[in-house]
């Protein structure tokens, strides 16, 4: 069986944010990138001083370290979801174990406890309608 419509539809629509936002993006980055071309700019970092360096040049290299760190950051987020996931998985088989052993054990019932059997009532006591037939003939 193929994927459902609505699922179809949705990774469309996804797909068509997505482009937008990256051309957006890009064009963005375009008109960003022809207006500064020429600008020089002085950069400090920390302890470093960088003198004439392109504007253009500064925002391609602080975009591609943001998107690199971003990317270090999801990896870790990765990793430990799927440590959770392991673990999650490894209890959930054990909790699976433990219902089919208490499944398998036998059903005991003690002496006088319990629920009473309905359908057979005590000799002993008499049903309603026996009740009713004893008053009825008096």
């Amino acid at each position: 069986m193929g994927p459902s419509r609505e699922n179809k539809k949705g990774g469309s629509w996804m797909t068509l944010i997505i482009s937008l936002l990256s051309g957006i993006l890009l064009i963005f980055g375009i008109i960003i990138g022809t207006q500064n071309g020429n600008t020089m700019v002085d950069f400090h970092l920390l302890k470093w001083h960088f003198e004439d360096i392109p504007l253009t040049l500064l925002v391609i290299e602080s975009v591609l370290i943001g998107f690199f760190i971003t990317i270090i950051l999801a990896g870790i987020n990765t990793i430990k979801l799927k440590l959770q996931t392991r673990e999650i998985i490894k209890e959930n088989k054990n909790l699976q174990k433990e219902i089919k052993a208490l499944k398998s054990l036998p059903f005991e019932e003690g002496e006088g406890e319990g629920i009473p059997d309905l359908a057979e009532p005590d000799e002993d006591e008499d049903t309603e309608e026996e009740q009713e037939e004893e008053e009825d003939i008096a």
